[in-house]
């Protein structure tokens, strides 16, 4: 599911309206449940720009490299800022200001998230403990030596 693709999209509207188009930009979607980070990558000839769910936006450049100090949901506008800078050897500049749809696609991201670990459980009557979402995908359950427990 490419919820984050309306994101992607804005900010690379406003890079190539900004005449700094990227090379490339790639959104990608778990390829499992159990991996629930959905990024976007938008790369030039050595910058790489990397937004993902859960740590929001990182970039690798020549001269520095690592999270930007922009909100987890930055306005498309600061990232072009923050590219802007990179591109003329610069370190990026604190900016909070928020894509509008930032709160939308929080909250979808939430459900989708929510939506996944209630699918990892098992459906079970409320007595019976439930087995770790690591045991599940490990294929295996542990079962107690007690009488009675699961």
């Amino acid at each position: 599911m490419l919820l984050h693709l309306t994101y992607a999209d804005a900010v690379h509207t406003a890079l190539v309206d900004a005449g700094i188009a990227p090379a490339t930009l790639t959104v990608n979607a778990p390829d499992s449940d159990v991996r629930r980070e959905l990024i976007a990558a938008l790369s030039w000839a050595d910058i790489t720009l990397r937004w993902s769910s859960e740590t929001g936006w990182r970039h690798e450049a020549p001269h520095c490299g690592g999270p930007l100090p922009l909100d987890q949901f930055a306005a498309p506008a600061a990232v072009v800022t923050a590219v802007a800078l990179l591109a003329d050897g610069y370190t990026p500049v604190t900016c909070r200001e928020r894509w509008a749809e930032a709160r939308s696609l929080a909250v979808a991201i939430g459900n989708w998230e929510q939506s996944l670990s209630s699918s990892l459980l098992p459906q079970t009557g409320p007595r019976r403990r439930r087995e770790s979402t690591a045991t599940r995908v490990m294929g295996s359950v542990f079962r107690s030596s007690r009488r009675g427990e699961h």
